[in-house]
C-alpha cells in the first residue's frame, strides 16, 4: 500500500439513522446504516463489536466549508479482523483493526477502532408493527391460525449485543407456519396456517436456537 498521509481540514460523517462514534482525528462520525427493526443499533450506533461473520454497513456523507465533497474510499488496517465492500464492514475473526477512511492519493482524512468478537449466543427478537424490537422471545409461545410475527435473530457475546446483519437459516413446519424471507438478513415473517406445534429453529453464525411454536385454532 502506499505511504498514506494525513489531511485534517476536512469534517466527515459517515452517518445512518443512529448516533456516531467520532474518528480518532475528531473529523468524521461513524454510524450503522440500521434497519428500521434494529432499535439497538438506531440508538446507540456503533458502540459494540461487530459480530464474527456479520456485515455492518454503513452510510456515508461528507461536510466541509469551503470545499466541494471529496470522493472518499475506506480501507481495513487489518483485512484479517473485518473487510470493508460497497460500504459494508465485513467481519473475519475476532480482534480489533482500524477502519481507514481516505481519499485520492491515499490520504488519510480519519480513522475508527472496530472490533469483532464472537458471538456464544444467537436470540430471537419479535419485530412490533412500527419496527421496533421486543425483548429477546421465550422459549415457548402461542399464535391464532392467520397470526403473523415478524422474527429478527441478534448476536450476542455475554450480556452484550453484537452488531451486524446475519446470514441466518430458519427452519419449520411447512405445514403449521409459512415463513416468508422480505428482504431483511436474519429476518422472517411468520405466517400461522394451522393449527399444531412447530419449532421455529434459526441457524447462523455457527449457534442454533429455537422456540417452540403452538398454533391454535380460532373457536367460532
Amino acid at each position: 500500500m502506499p505511504i498514506l498521509r494525513l489531511l485534517l481540514p476536512f469534517l466527515v460523517f459517515v452517518t445512518g439513522c443512529a448516533q456516531g462514534s467520532a474518528g480518532a482525528l475528531g473529523q468524521t462520525d461513524t454510524t450503522a446504516a440500521c434497519p428500521p427493526s434494529e432499535l439497538v443499533c438506531a440508538v446507540s450506533g456503533i458502540d459494540a463489536p461487530i459480530a464474527k461473520g456479520a456485515a455492518l454497513p454503513i452510510d456515508v456523507s461528507v461536510t466541509s466549508e469551503g470545499s466541494a465533497t471529496p470522493p472518499l474510499s475506506f480501507a481495513s488496517a487489518n483485512p484479517d479482523v473485518f473487510t470493508i465492500h460497497d460500504a459494508r464492514i465485513h467481519a473475519k475473526e475476532p480482534g480489533l483493526a482500524s477502519m481507514l477512511i481516505t481519499m485520492e492519493g491515499d490520504i488519510v482524512v480519519d480513522f475508527l477502532h472496530v472490533w469483532v468478537a464472537e458471538a456464544d449466543a444467537l436470540r430471537l427478537h419479535r419485530v412490533t408493527r412500527g419496527g421496533l424490537q421486543t425483548s429477546p422471545l421465550p422459549a415457548a409461545m402461542e399464535m391464532l391460525v392467520g397470526d403473523e410475527l415478524t422474527l429478527v435473530a441478534a448476536p450476542h457475546r455475554g450480556p452484550q449485543r453484537l452488531l451486524g446483519e446475519l446470514d441466518a437459516a430458519f427452519e419449520a413446519d411447512p405445514q403449521v407456519v409459512m415463513m416468508l424471507d422480505e428482504g431483511v438478513p436474519g429476518s422472517r415473517r411468520i405466517v400461522a396456517t394451522k393449527a399444531g406445534e412447530t419449532n421455529v429453529t434459526v441457524k447462523a453464525v455457527g449457534i442454533e436456537v429455537a422456540v417452540a411454536l403452538s398454533v391454535l385454532e380460532v373457536n367460532p
